[in-house]
């Protein structure tokens, strides 16, 4: 089964760098459920080319040329449950270590533009070395379009079986919209992320690794490092490279 569903939309006309906690968080597009959910443990950039730009936290998408590779981890006590994929972008103010450059349908605004998901086949996935040209097999669903993509938004982007342990890998791509953004769980969750269904919550709550095995773990642990002073400069270099 699959399906799109906007969650919440609105125009931004702000650009910041968020480097201290002052975003609104109440009324995020979208909260990741606690020990619900994977975050990609390897995101790969890719363009139409032989060169291979490796691992990143960035995810970067520029109309028919850059596409991101996302590659999700699925635990084997996970077998065979219902996964969807979120595609969750929130405003510039409900970012709290995050920010990104959006161009909608290529009007050199943050209006609504289009994204596209690719499948590609399980347990396949991308690596550091993946190309433009030596992309996965795909998968057996079609792509997915999400149209009237804007700041302030979170789509269900597809719904299935999440298959036995192994990888779950999507690309992120666009016919006519740029996007950068650096991918970050921390409230409001911006980004790509595989859910496991769920029985709704009472209340949202922040987003955690207590339940994820040592081997996710520090990897969580190595995406907190990356919310270091350091890390928020070269967060902030590579938006104005952007500009």
């Amino acid at each position: 089964m699959k399906s799109i569903i906007l969650l919440a939309a609105s125009a931004v006309t702000t650009i910041a760098i968020p480097l201290q906690l002052r975003a609104d968080t109440s009324q995020c597009p979208f909260y990741l459920p606690d020990g619900n959910y994977e975050f990609p443990h390897l995101i790969v950039p890719t363009n139409k080319s032989d060169i291979a730009l490796g691992n990143s936290y960035f995810a970067d998408v520029s109309p028919n040329n850059c596409e991101t590779i996302f590659n999700f981890d699925i635990p084997s006590s996970r077998t065979n449950q219902q996964c969807s994929v979120y595609f969750t972008f929130p405003r510039h103010d409900q970012l709290v270590t995050s920010d990104f450059k959006w161009n909608g349908n290529n009007t050199n605004t943050e209006g609504p533009g289009s994204l596209q998901l690719v499948q590609y086949a399980y347990n396949t996935g991308a690596t550091e070395t993946t190309t433009g040209n030596t992309k996965p097999p795909l998968g057996p669903d079609p792509p997915v379009t999400l149209n009237g993509v804007a700041p302030g938004s979170a789509y269900k982007a597809w719904t299935g079986s999440c298959g036995t342990s192994g990888v779950m890998s999507w690309g992120l791509s666009s016919t006519d919209s740029s996007l950068v953004y650096f991918q970050d769980w921390n409230p409001c969750a911006i980004g790509l992320w595989v859910v496991y269904e769920v029985q709704p919550q009472s209340q949202p709550q922040q987003p955690s690794c207590g339940q994820c095995p040592d081997s996710k773990k520090s990897n969580h642990a190595a995406w907190m490092q990356a919310y270091t002073g350091a890390a928020k400069m070269d967060m902030a270099a590579a938006m104005g490279a952007m500009a």
